[in-house]
């Protein structure tokens, strides 16, 4: 929803090489209550202004010397991205041609010259609604998108210190420190990268390492935490912490969960 207020602060920037025609259009626009409103003669300065003050709506001559309304509107599309610009033709040119010739390079909407200044008006305020509401839609895509952003990097954290936490309860379990999870991930992080490997390979490598030694969950105390030497029978079983992390890594459609 566009509010009144909103649609009268618009900035409207008008081109046109008469002097006389920019002082009836300020005069127009003054009197309507739009408030912020900045001109030109010369076409060459349009693309700067664009760029400094940033127009909601563009009062476009098409027929000036040096630099015509065409000429305009083609340096403009050069500097304005995937902003949506409405241009508003002022021309005294009503064959089909000349129309055409504009809506292909950006224009919108036309007046013809002599103005009405009822039709000008309304012209004005459909196409700032139109301006406004793109500006709405944009900026709360923006918002989303900045939302998203928050949420997933929120996510990623919160996957990795589930992921490290995992690693030292392993390790934990093995009289071993935290610290030891860090180095050997930072390790295996520095192999991959003298290996050659891609950069998201290299650091998928440092996230999933952590969890190199979950098996070991499954390892009974008499075995992991005995002080002495493990027998042959107890060796045995002390490997298959190997295939049990396999077990519990495997199935997950994760590219890190692979990577483990």
């Amino acid at each position: 929803m566009v509010l009144t207020e909103d649609r009268f602060k618009a900035k409207i920037l008008i081109v046109d090489d008469e002097p006389g025609n920019i002082l009836v259009l300020k005069r127009m626009l003054a009197a309507s209550g739009y408030l912020n409103v900045e001109s030109t003669t010369d076409g060459r300065e349009a693309p700067g202004i664009y760029q400094s003050y940033c127009p909601d709506l563009i009062l476009l001559d098409l027929k000036m010397p040096g630099c015509n309304g065409f000429d305009v509107m083609k340096n403009l599309k050069k500097i304005q991205g995937d902003d949506y610009l409405p241009i508003l033709i002022l021309t005294a040119q009503r064959d089909d041609e000349t129309r055409l010739r504009a809506l292909e390079a950006g224009a919108k909407d036309f007046v013809n010259k002599p103005f009405d200044a009822t039709e000008i008006l309304a012209r004005i305020r459909n196409m700032l609604e139109v301006r406004l509401l793109h500006n709405q839609v944009r900026d709360h895509n923006k918002t989303l998108e900045e939302k998203v952003f928050e949420r997933t990097e929120e996510l990623e954290k919160t996957r990795m210190e589930v992921i490290y936490r995992l690693g030292r309860a392993a390790e934990f379990r093995d009289n071993e420190t935290g610290l030891h999870v860090i180095r050997m991930s930072r390790f295996s992080q520095r192999l991959a990268q003298q290996m050659g490997w891609p950069n998201d390979e290299c650091n998928r490598i440092l996230n999933a390492s952590p969890m190199h030694d979950i098996g070991k969950i499954g390892m009974p105390d008499r075995i992991l935490l005995k002080p002495g030497n493990l027998t042959d029978e107890e060796w045995d079983i002390m490997k298959t912490h190997a295939q049990i992390g396999a077990k519990l890594l495997s199935g997950s459609e994760s590219r890190l969960m692979q990577m483990a």
